[in-house]
């Protein structure tokens, strides 16, 4: 008798809990942050704008592209409405920060595609 309460309690926790973490994900936003870096970075400043951005999202990607200086590119998401302004606020001051961008993903600025020709002004 002790066995099916016990296993029907075990669902019903399975199933709250399941319940929850869907929930807390809608209210999250995707974003993308742009920070291009000058030629004073070094690994450990790029280490430290990285741990910055996951104190928003533990799960974020952060891709350094291998030129210099580098610019970082990381997807982020989060239910903070005031991501961006604290990001660009935040690392803008930092010294070795060319400049930052961030938006929520899907209305960045399209890029132009390869096969069109430039356009001079």
């Amino acid at each position: 008798m002790k066995r099916p309460l016990f296993l029907a309690v075990g669902v019903v926790l399975l199933l709250v809990a399941g319940t929850g973490a869907v929930c807390v994900g809608d209210d999250a936003t995707e974003y993308v942050v742009t920070v291009r870096f000058n030629e004073t970075v070094t690994q450990a400043d790029m280490d430290e704008v990285a741990a910055f951005l996951r104190a928003y999202d533990d799960d974020l990607d952060f891709l350094i592209q291998e030129s210099f200086p580098p610019t970082g590119v990381a997807y982020a998401e989060t239910g903070d409405e005031s991501f961006c302004a604290a990001v660009e606020s935040e690392l803008e001051a930092k010294t070795y920060v060319e400049s930052v961008t961030c938006a929520e993903r899907g209305e960045q600025t399209p890029v132009e595609s390869p096969d069109q020709p430039v356009a001079y002004p």
